[in-house]
């Protein structure tokens, strides 16, 4: 399902999509986050209170970015803190992280993208079929995604080392 799409294409079309964000547009990605964080790294998963943020900043520093189009347009931001990230990175890993190295980017990189495998499957089988980048990881509090004055939906998950935040940001087209 990977596609060679840029983050600019996916904001330009969930910009000029509808403004139509559903449950089972949301939905999918808060279960697969849930369902691979119990998984992949063992911790039981609650929902934090859910908000929406309309700004080219990132709010963690550990962010991993995945553009999406087809049956969807738009990105999805699975952001943390450094702790957090190096909490996450050290059970996928199974030996305990001091930094976020490039093994450990590469965990957070594979975090998010199995979410969002699982995510688009669930997507295909509620009607929506659609490609999806493989993630970029940005790492700095508030860095600046030039193409993301989209109004996004944050999912904050909180787990026994921290939060893991999905900001959604995609609609139908």
């Amino acid at each position: 399902m990977l596609a060679k799409i840029t983050v600019a294409e996916a904001a330009q079309a969930a910009s000029q999509a509808p403004d139509r964000a559903r449950v089972e547009l949301i939905g999918p990605f808060v279960e697969a986050a849930a369902r691979v964080i119990q998984q992949e790294c063992g911790e039981q998963v609650q929902r934090g209170q859910l908000h929406r943020v309309r700004s080219p900043q990132t709010n963690n520093e550990v962010s991993a970015l995945i553009a999406i189009t087809g049956g969807v347009a738009g990105l999805v931001i699975y952001s943390m803190t450094q702790d957090a990230a190096l909490g996450f990175a050290s059970k996928m890993i199974g030996e305990p992280l001091s930094e976020l190295d490039a093994l450990g980017q590469s965990a957070i990189a594979e975090l998010a993208n199995m979410i969002t495998g699982q995510a688009g499957i669930a997507l295909e089988k509620n009607g929506f079929p659609s490609d999806m980048s493989p993630p970029v990881l940005l790492l700095g509090k508030g860095s600046t995604i030039a193409t993301l004055n989209l109004t996004r939906l944050l999912v904050p998950l909180v787990v026994s080392f921290g939060e893991f935040t999905i900001d959604i940001a995609v609609k139908e087209v």
